[in-house]
C-alpha cells in the first residue's frame, strides 16, 4: 500500500515538473521570437537607413556642387524656372515625393518599391537636368565632366 503511495507521489511530482517544464519551453520559445524579431527587424531597418543615407548623401553632394556653379555664374544670368527651384530648395534635395505633392499625384496605392524606384529615377532625371544645364558654365570655369559628376564616397556607417 505504501508502495502504491509513493509512486502516486512520485507521478504527481513528475506531473507538475513536467507542466513547469513546458511553461519554461513555451516562454523560452516566445521570448526566442520576440528577441529574434527584434534583432531582425532592428538590422533591416538600420541597413535601408545607411542605404538611404548614402543614396540621399550622394543626391544632396552633386545638387551641391551644381548650386555652387549657380553662384559662380553671372548674375544677369535668367535661370530657367525648374533650375531656380531646384536649387533654390536643396534643402529638400531632389524629393520626388516633395514633387508629386506639389502637383497634386496621389502615390497613397505605391507599394514602398515602386516609390523608391520613382526616387532614384527623380534624382537622376533631375541631376541629369542640372548637368546638360550647367555643362556650358562648368567648360568656361575648366572645370572637368568629371568633377562635376564624381561622387563623393559616403564612409561605412557601421564602423
Amino acid at each position: 500500500m505504501e508502495n502504491s503511495s509513493n509512486e502516486s507521489d512520485i507521478e504527481d511530482s513528475l506531473n507538475i515538473a513536467a507542466k513547469g517544464w513546458d511553461r519554461i519551453i513555451d516562454a523560452a520559445k516566445k521570448g526566442g521570437y520576440r528577441k529574434g524579431m527584434d534583432d531582425g527587424s532592428n538590422f533591416v531597418f538600420q541597413e535601408s537607413f545607411d542605404n538611404g543615407y548614402k543614396e540621399g548623401f550622394q543626391t544632396a553632394f552633386m545638387l551641391g556642387k551644381f548650386k555652387s556653379l549657380l553662384n559662380s555664374t553671372p548674375r544677369d544670368v535668367e535661370y530657367p524656372q525648374n533650375v531656380k527651384e531646384i536649387l533654390d530648395k536643396t534643402r529638400r534635395g531632389a524629393c520626388h515625393m516633395c514633387a508629386a505633392k506639389l502637383q497634386d499625384i496621389n502615390s497613397t496605392n505605391k507599394s514602398f518599391d515602386e516609390i523608391l524606384d520613382e526616387q532614384r529615377s527623380y534624382s537622376v532625371q533631375v541631376l541629369q537636368m542640372l548637368y546638360e544645364y550647367f555643362q556650358p558654365y562648368a567648360k568656361q570655369l575648366n572645370i572637368s565632366e568629371s568633377d562635376i559628376l564624381k561622387i563623393q564616397v559616403v564612409p561605412d556607417l557601421n564602423n
